[in-house]
Parts: C-alpha cells; sequence; structure tokens
C-alpha cells in the first residue's frame, strides 16, 4: 500500500504549497518514501497519457521536451534532450526503445509530471482523482 503522504507531498508541490510540502516531507523523511519511485512511475505514465494520448507524434515530443528543458534552464535539473524524448516515446508506444540511467528516468519523470500538472490547470477534484489513479495503478513491491 502507498502511503498517502506520497500522493499529498505531489499535491502541495503542484499546487505551490510550499509551506505544506515541507511539512510532508518532514514526515516522509521520518517514515521513508517507500514506493515512491513506482508511485512515480505510475503518476508520469498518467501524466503523459494525459498530455499525448496514444497516438502522439514525434514532434509534439520533441516540442514538449525543449520547452520542459528551457523551463529547467535556470537552477532545475540536467535532462538530456534524447533520452527524455526516447522515453516519453516509449510510455506512448511500447515497443519503441529508450536507454537512460535510473537517474535521469527519475529526472525526467518528476519534471514531466511537474510540467504537465502545472500546466493543465487541474481543480482540486480533478488532481485528487488523477492522485488517487495513480495510487490504484502503482505496483506493489
Amino acid at each position: 500500500m502507498i502511503n498517502p503522504d506520497l500522493p499529498e507531498y505531489v499535491r502541495t508541490m503542484v499546487k505551490g504549497d510550499y509551506a505544506a510540502s515541507v511539512a510532508v516531507e518532514a514526515r516522509l523523511d521520518a517514515a521513508g518514501w517507500d514506493g515512491f519511485p513506482r508511485f512515480l512511475a505510475a503518476l508520469f505514465f498518467l501524466a503523459v497519457d494525459r498530455r499525448f494520448g496514444t497516438a502522439a507524434r514525434r514532434a509534439d515530443v520533441i516540442m514538449f521536451v525543449a520547452e520542459l528543458r528551457a523551463s529547467l534552464s535556470e537552477g532545475g535539473p540536467v535532462i538530456d534532450a534524447e533520452a527524455a524524448e526516447a522515453f516519453i516515446l516509449a510510455t506512448i508506444d511500447p515497443s519503441a526503445d529508450y536507454s537512460a540511467s535510473q537517474e535521469m528516468i527519475g529526472r525526467i519523470q518528476a519534471a514531466t509530471i511537474q510540467k504537465v500538472l502545472t500546466e493543465d490547470d487541474f481543480t482540486d477534484a480533478e488532481l485528487d482523482a488523477l492522485l488517487a489513479e495513480a495510487v490504484e495503478i502503482t505496483p506493489e513491491a
């Protein structure tokens, strides 16, 4: 079972509630971040699906990654463009190949989730529903 603080942490970050984020992060630091990579992967899948669906063109993904990287250019994590494009395309089409380190995959997932969830202007109910769906589809350890 996923710790309910994991989706709450994402919620606080998306909503820009940094005071609440610090409190949730402190609880997670104390209890452990177990399951976060699996939850992040599930949420990434849903974010990519929401942004691109199943029929995205490569050009759409290239443009998204370019915008993503530009938004991170001042102090954000470094995202490898080719790795991000390949990883997103492989999420859309599982027959596509990609190659990236676990660290890069984590960066791509976190940055993509942040971009999609902040740009799509979710209502609180929509965000709650998406986070609940991510919890539901997160595989067990």
